[in-house]
């Protein structure tokens, strides 16, 4: 399954000149919001915790989903073995065909033809060709 497209955007940013937008703050402004976020100023006015505490909570919540993200990812990406690795990297599971480069595959476009039952199904055909050294051989495989 690929990733979804990013649903949230960013809280501010460091654009600058001709890119700076209504969320742009400096670096000195960042330094400055770090510097009250590491100090815990953010939990010390009891009256601006409580407001902000509910969209903090849920703050927490996501850091803590990310982290478990990144802790699975980093898990998954390292437990593959010596074994799978080198499959990997040789890509053993790579088909051959007789015949190296001079051998071509193609598939016609898939057929319908009329309905042949009672029921009134469409019986459909896929037909497959091999090429090798201007010889051509086809089969026609037959999907109900």
């Amino acid at each position: 399954m690929a990733l979804a497209n990013k649903k949230s955007s960013d809280i501010f940013n460091k654009k600058t000149g001709g890119d700076a937008d209504s969320k742009s703050i400096s670096t000195s402004k960042e330094t400055e919001i770090k510097n009250k976020f590491d100090n815990g100023e953010h939990v010390e006015d009891n009256g601006m915790f409580e407001t902000l505490a509910p969209a903090l909570y849920a703050m927490q919540q996501l850091t803590e989903d990310v982290e478990e993200l990144r802790r699975f990812v980093v898990s998954e990406i390292t437990s593959i073995t010596t074994s799978q690795a080198s499959a990997i990297t040789a890509n053993t599971a790579k088909v051959s065909l007789e015949g190296g480069a001079s051998t071509a595959i193609s598939f016609g476009d898939l057929v319908t033809v009329p309905p042949k039952s009672k029921h009134g199904s469409a019986t459909y055909y896929i037909v497959m060709t091999v090429t090798k050294s201007g010889v051509s051989k086809s089969i026609t495989l037959t999907l109900t």
